[in-house]
């Protein structure tokens, strides 16, 4: 009984990770473009990168750290991405951002 509640508070954790992670690619896609129409909209960042790394339990270490820059450098991957038309391609990104940050956590 108690394996199994363990193991439902991680799945929902991962799906909350994962969800968090799509909506931070395509926020960053977002502020991108209109960054690229000269909008400022740099002062439009949310915490969700910070969110995701509290949901991990990951650190304010120095590895943490480098890991949170790690987890920027990926997520400007979704910038080759046309959201408009595969949207598959976002989700696929998040699960392999996820599997990064998991791997090297």
């Amino acid at each position: 009984m108690l394996k199994n509640k363990l193991n439902m508070k991680k799945q929902t954790t991962k799906n909350l990770v994962l969800s968090l992670i799509k909506d931070d690619l395509i926020h960053t896609k977002l502020v991108n473009g209109l960054d690229n129409l000269n909008l400022n909209a740099n002062v439009y960042l949310l915490s969700i990168p910070e969110t995701i790394f509290v949901l991990l339990k990951i650190k304010s270490t120095k590895k943490g750290e480098k890991l949170f820059e790690y987890y920027l450098d990926l997520k400007e991957k979704v910038q080759t991405i046309d959201i408009k038309t595969s949207y598959d391609e976002v989700e696929k990104l998040s699960n392999e951002i996820y599997k990064e940050l998991m791997s090297k956590k």
